[in-house]
Parts: structure tokens; sequence; C-alpha cells
């Protein structure tokens, strides 16, 4: 059995999970969308389903994709939103997608040992 991956709560109620590498990511989206494990963190079809599942059951499903070298953080050109003017990026569209969900649709906040 898999202990579950947890964090610390921070003065918003966001968690904040630090997690050593994307396998740990694909480890925990699967987790918080009860999902089967699969590569999330650099497949875009796997991710899409995500993307997909929100939009077809959320209340105020939204979704939002650019890529932009000069809008975007150095090294993170993906932006992506699944909340109006509230914006995650990656260094890769599915990267993106994966940390976007989990701060916008789970309340989770993942900060990556490589990007610390």
């Amino acid at each position: 059995m898999t202990i579950p991956i947890q964090g610390t709560f921070n003065e918003y109620e966001i968690e904040e999970i630090h997690l050593e590498d994307i396998a740990d990511l694909d480890r925990l989206v699967a987790e918080r969308f009860n999902l089967p494990l699969r590569p999330y963190s650099t497949d875009i079809r796997v991710v899409l389903e995500i993307v997909i599942d929100n939009l077809e059951n959320s209340e105020e499903p939204y979704f939002s994709i650019f890529r932009s070298e000069e809008e975007a953080f150095p090294n993170t050109p993906f932006g992506v939103g699944f909340e109006r003017k509230l914006w995650n990026y990656g260094k890769t569209a599915p990267l993106a997608i994966c940390l976007g969900a989990l701060f916008s649709l789970k309340g989770v906040e993942v900060v990556l040992a490589d990007d610390e």
C-alpha cells in the first residue's frame, strides 16, 4: 500500500508539497484526481483528460493555455489557467497543465526539486 503524498498548509489554506521529480508529480495527480497512474506530466494527450473532465463537469468550466517566451517566467513558456486571470507556468504544456490543475482544482501548490 502506497502512502499518500501530503504537504503542509499555508495561511491561505493552500497545501504546499515539495516533490523530488516528475514521477512523484504523476503519482500526486493520480491520487488527487482519483485516476490511474500515467505520465500526466509528460504526455499532453493523457493530461488533457483532466482538462476535458473539468470542462464537462465543473459548474464554472474554464481552461486557457498559451505559449509565450516574453510573457512567462524564464524557462517556463507555457501558461495555463483553470480560472480567469490565475495562471500557473511550466517548462512544457503537460507540466503546466498538471501544476495548474492541482493548484486551481485541488488547492495544491507543487514545488519540484529542480525548480527550487
